[in-house]
């Protein structure tokens, strides 16, 4: 249990209803952050959006932190909540709620203070096993690996020779990492995320008689992946090693579950990738592009800085610095738009003609 005053300064929040709460917040104990459907008394919720108006009606929340621009209209609405919960004011809740988590999240790395190696972990004499690093059970370590002080590797992973984890990473279990991969620190890979496998790349055989393809020769990759400080990979993501250069994450890219990167990829510092986005070989991104889900790159493109491409987006060709891109081809997102609104119309007049 947290008490409240230390949630405000973590917060860096302000007491909005003091008057009404002073007699509480001295004793207020926070177990848990929860929803402001689920919470109880003990419990601390986030208000930050008026889709969950009808929640904040009905919640028992002991706290609720919320936005500065909503507490004259929650004061205004005369809430019952407004004398018995107690109100922290924040600037950017939603920040705000991510540093707050991060608090309160069992510790999912299991940091050990000496380190910890299972006995049924299999690492070779010539691993490089640092400090407070923990190993879990059926994990392999392969010749010349570097495991750096203070990493947590779950069950059953595989860390391939030559691989190099830097410090404070976390791999959960059965992630792989295939030889002479590079992550660096504070980097997160959750379960089942595949890194250096081969990428796809075969070269036709052809037959010189019917001129068609009848086999296919296997493009072995001699690249890497290197994978910079602070990224998170998502589950059952998949990065490819390069054919010759490296794959390259850039610090801070976040990629969702089920995310494939190709081959000489490179992605931008900070970039998002939601579910199932795909980037098709030596394709790359700029600083703080995001792809939506099951949008896609196409070979070599370029998706530049600050770039955004909606669901379902197929870029066949570069997205300039700062573009908002939609549909397949991807185009400026306002034409998608439009010829979204084209088409349910000429749908709409058709249905009226029958």
């Amino acid at each position: 249990m947290v008490d409240l005053i230390t949630i405000q300064n973590w917060a860096k929040a302000q007491v909005a209803n003091e008057k009404f709460v002073t007699a509480l917040l001295p004793h207020l104990k926070i177990e848990r952050l929860a929803t402001l459907k689920d919470a109880g008394p003990n419990d601390l919720a986030f208000f930050f959006s008026k889709h969950y108006l009808d929640d904040l009606l009905k919640t028992k929340a002991g706290a609720i932190i919320t936005g500065s621009a909503f507490v004259a209209q929650i004061e205004a609405a005369n809430l019952p909540q407004w004398k018995t919960s107690v109100f922290l004011a924040c600037e950017n809740p939603y920040a705000t709620m991510a540093v707050l988590t991060a608090r309160f999240a069992e510790n999912e790395s299991d940091a050990v203070s000496v380190t910890e190696i299972h006995p049924t972990a299999v690492v070779a004499k010539d691993a490089s096993i640092g400090k407070r690093v923990k190993i879990g059970p059926l994990s392999v370590i392969e010749s010349d690996a570097i495991i750096a002080d203070g990493v947590v590797i779950g069950a059953q992973c595989f860390v391939g020779s030559g691989c190099s984890v830097g410090e404070e990473t976390v791999l959960f279990p059965r992630v792989s990492l295939y030889a002479n991969t590079v992550i660096g620190r504070r980097c997160r890979l959750h379960s089942g995320v595949v890194v250096g496998a081969d990428g796809f790349g075969y070269a036709p055989v052809v037959d010189p008689a019917t001129k068609k393809t009848v086999d296919h020769l296997k493009i072995y990759h001699l690249g890497r992946v290197v994978i910079e400080d602070e990224v998170e990979i998502g589950a059952n993501s998949t990065v490819d090693r390069g054919t010759l250069g490296d794959t390259r994450i850039r610090s801070k890219v976040k990629i969702d579950n089920l995310v494939q990167i190709g081959h000489n990829c490179d992605l931008g510092e900070g970039s998002i990738l939601c579910g199932k986005a795909g980037m098709a070989g030596s394709s790359s991104l700029g600083k703080f592009v995001t792809m939506g889900a099951n949008s896609g790159t196409a070979n070599q493109v370029h998706v530049g800085d600050y770039a955004a491409m909606a669901a379902y987006t197929g870029a066949a060709k570069d997205v300039e610095p700062g573009a908002e891109v939609g549909g397949v081809p991807a185009r400026p997102l306002s034409d998608y738009y439009r010829i979204l609104a084209i088409q349910n119309k000429l749908l709409k007049e058709k249905s009226r003609k029958k």
